[in-house]
């Protein structure tokens, strides 16, 4: 009786197990059929590439690389796949895959960088080199080492670890700038300093054309800047267009094709509250039409508690309009409501009050850069838009039509408020002279259109590069201005003191005549540019522009010449070249002689020689040169009379020292320095209403010597993966500040370090400035003081 139930229950076990197995059977089955893929991923150089996102479809799943470019994808049900990069700034073909076993290598990927997008998805924590090829500096496409011409780079990166939004922080990664100083005049204020002893930086191009006056650009939609050293003036024009010491060109955020974004905070010391966005989306399924947007709000008081307000956006729209034809159109707008402080030695332009008649050390005159001595209850509103367009036709396989457009506006209604720093005797108390430059309207409009021909082809066995343009730059100056005398306070004046009531300043200046005026120039260029590939590493160039001003306000007209020689061979074919260059740039100048004769053009001509090198697969970039420039036909106007004589002459010479490099994975240097001695060398000058002969001095504002460095580590692997830090410094060695060489204004040197953690979707960084809290100025035009020490925190999200 026992055994029938026992063998009923062994009979319903058996079954449960078959049962079990019939229907596990297909799934051990199935997941027995389950492998992994793998692959690695190289740079265009055959490098290994990290935190590249690639794309397993149909599966869409993700994987990042890691720092040996490897990536795999694991646990995946056998069949056909395929491999897609996601990362942006780079491309590569698609890879089919068949897992058919345990394991399937999908190969290398190699990438092809993309030099317009240089972003990526993810943000490494630590870049691994800076691509320094350029299609703008030589408005065709020549390599780092081929090109005869010295130009720096400052890369995103090194703007994002040192947290920069405005141009003079990014600028002190420059080699050999020095002394930056805020310019007051038409058209509103923008930042001035000094490149190879020229004044620089009036006009910035943006994508290699003018995008008027900028006033104290904020960097929230910069990508990179391109700093083109000595006289430029053969592909950019001269005048306003360029300065002798250099053309400064910031390359701006470019839509890409995929969507996503991030948005921004940043405050610190003085109440500073900024915020930025930066979104990219394509418009449409087959992603022929991209927008990107760049919007910014800050406000903050400054170290000397003046308060300041800006807001700021930017769109950018890129069409493929056909298989031949893209599209570019980029708009921005920036407006600043702030107080705008002119300190200095002398009157504002066209202002009528007393100079100074100090000579010493400005130290010895005991003022204190955090000291803004105004406090005014008014502010300077200044405003400027621009919009720029350009169109990429492709020709043929060998020639490339490029048509760029720009049109700028700038509208102000500007109180500059204007110091001038006095003192008799050492034991006396500094006096400060306070005036207003009252300019109740200010505007300017710019306008630009360039069309270009870019042609490489061959030649029997010999390679050319073929540049033929036009352009035309229109500038339409209008403005109102009367100087208001304010009052005399000392250097030790209460905040009572420093007060400047607005109402006080109407009240004045109801009484006071205004001057108006306008002036309208127009200027046609023509100029071509060919480089010879004598062999596969001597390369020729040689350019001219001819140039033909008209004022229309003067009603005179002038032409221009501007021609350009360079030579450049690679000793290491792609990594190591020398180079030499003759240089032109000019301005012209519509004032008479004694005999009633238009003065001609004021020339600069440049020699430099140097070499380049882009080593170890670009960890290693950078250039060594000499330069000597000598400017001639300098005018001067002859006391007592409106004629002018034009003999005067000055001469700059200089060493550029200019370095990025990558020794070790996660480890990134900058660095740069710059020697530079510019003197008058047969120079006339009229000092206290008398002339004087100046042959041998300095000219103001040019120290023989400043440098820079910033080194950044983030760490790349391990638990530490993320975090990083960076440290740094700049300085200049003294200067004069007048041209009589009376004023000596003392060098400096300042720190800065920041430590941060980048993730895939977020960033946060710390910054401090000035670590020994140096109190220091800067001179160009006009006397800027340094940031005290202050602190910066940013949080950063990207969706």
């Amino acid at each position: 009786m026992l055994k029938q139930p026992i063998i009923r229950f062994a009979i319903l076990i058996l079954c449960t197990v078959l049962l079990s197995g019939a229907l596990t059977g297909p799934v051990f089955a199935q997941a027995k059929r389950s492998g992994v893929i793998e692959g690695r991923v190289l740079s265009s150089d055959h490098q290994p590439e990290e935190n590249v996102i690639v794309v397993l479809s149909p599966s869409e799943r993700q994987a990042s690389t890691d720092d040996n470019g490897h990536f795999e994808f694991r646990n995946l049900p056998y069949g056909p796949y395929t491999i897609s990069v996601k990362s942006l700034g780079v491309t590569a073909e698609p890879v089919s895959v068949e897992l058919d076993a345990a394991k399937v290598s999908a190969g290398t990927i190699q990438l092809k960088e993309n030099a317009s997008t240089l972003d990526r998805v993810i943000v490494s924590s630590s870049y691994r080199h800076v691509n320094k090829n350029s299609t703008q500096v030589a408005r065709m496409p020549l390599t780092y080492t081929e090109n005869p011409q010295n130009y720096a780079v400052i890369p995103k990166e090194v703007l994002q670890n040192q947290l920069v939004t405005t141009t003079e922080q990014a600028l002190i990664n420059i080699p050999g700038a020095s002394n930056l100083s805020i310019v007051g005049g038409s058209g509103g204020s923008s930042l001035t300093f000094m490149s190879r002893g020229f004044a620089s930086g009036s006009v910035m191009y943006r994508n290699g054309v003018s995008a008027g006056y900028v006033a104290l650009t904020d960097l929230f939609n910069v990508e990179r800047i391109e700093a083109i050293k000595g006289p430029s003036a053969t592909l950019f024009g001269g005048n306003e267009a360029a300065s002798y010491g250099g053309v400064y060109n910031l390359i701006t955020k470019q839509p890409l094709e995929v969507r996503r974004g991030e948005v921004s905070f940043t405050t610190g010391s003085y109440e500073l509250a900024r915020a930025t966005v930066d979104y990219n989306t394509p418009l449409n399924e087959d992603k022929t039409a991209l927008l990107r947007f760049n919007g910014m709000y800050d406000n903050r008081n400054t170290f000397q508690q003046l308060a300041q307000n800006n807001v700021g956006f930017a769109p950018s729209l890129l069409i493929k309009a056909t298989d031949r034809l893209t599209l570019h159109f980029d708009a921005y707008y920036y407006k600043s409501v702030r107080p705008i402080v002119l300190f200095g030695f002398g009157a504002p332009p066209g202002g009528t009050t007393e100079a100074s008649t100090y000579a010493g050390n400005f130290k010895d005159l005991g003022l204190d850069p955090s000291n803004s001595y105004v406090n005014p209850d008014f502010n300077s509103k200044q405003q400027t838009w621009a919009v720029t367009g350009r169109a990429d036709y492709q020709l043929s396989d060998q020639w490339l039509s490029q048509t760029n457009f720009s049109v700028a506006r700038s509208n102000n209604e500007t109180h500059y408020i204007n110091l001038v720093a006095n003192k008799k005797s050492a034991t006396d108390t500094a006096i400060i002279t306070r005036n207003i430059l009252e300019m109740p309207f200010s505007q300017l409009y710019t306008q630009q259109f360039q069309q270009n021909f870019i042609g490489d082809f061959k030649i029997g066995s010999l390679r050319n590069r073929l540049l033929v343009g036009l352009d035309y730059f229109r500038t339409n100056v209008g403005q109102a201005r009367g100087t208001v005398v304010y009052d005399k306070i000392y250097a030790t004046a209460t905040e009572a003191e420093k007060l400047i009531k607005k109402a006080r300043v109407d009240s004045i200046g109801a009484n006071i005549a205004y001057s108006a005026s306008r002036s309208i120039a127009n200027s046609y260029g023509a100029y071509v540019s060919e480089v010879l590939n004598v062999t596969d590493r001597l390369l020729l160039m040689a350019s001219l522009r001819i140039n033909r001003f008209v004022d229309a306000s003067s009603d005179y007209m002038q032409t221009s010449y501007s021609p350009k020689l360079g030579l450049s061979y690679e000793i290491i074919k792609n990594t190591l070249s020398v180079y030499g260059n003759y240089n032109n740039g000019y301005r012209n100048n519509s004032s008479l002689d004694s005999l009633g004769n238009l003065l001609k053009p004021t020339y600069a001509n440049q020699l430099e020689g140097g070499v380049k090198f882009d080593a170890f697969h670009h960890r290693l970039t950078g250039t060594v040169s000499y330069y000597d420039i000598r400017v001639k036909n300098m005018p001067m106007q002859i006391p007592n009379t409106t004629y002018y004589a034009q003999d005067n002459k000055q001469r700059s010479r200089g060493v550029d020292v200019d370095v990025l490099a990558n020794p070790v994975p996660g480890l990134n240097i900058v660095m740069g320095y710059g020697y530079n001695n510019i003197r008058y060398t047969e120079f006339t000058a009229i000092v206290n209403k008398v002339p004087a002969v100046l042959d041998g001095n300095r000219v103001e504002g040019a120290p023989h010597h400043a440098g820079n460095i910033w080194a950044n580590y983030g760490f790349t692997s391990g638990s530490l993966k993320g975090f990083g830090f960076g440290v740094g410094g700049n300085g200049q060695s003294s200067s004069f500040t007048n041209n009589v060489n009376t004023i000596t204004l003392d060098g400096f040197a300042v720190f800065g370090a920041s430590i941060f953690y980048d993730a895939p979707k977020f960033r946060l960084t710390a910054k401090i400035d000035n670590i020994a809290n140096k109190k220091y100025y800067t001179y160009s035009s006009w006397l800027l003081p340094g940031p005290t020490r202050m602190l910066a925190f940013n949080a950063t999200y990207r969706f």
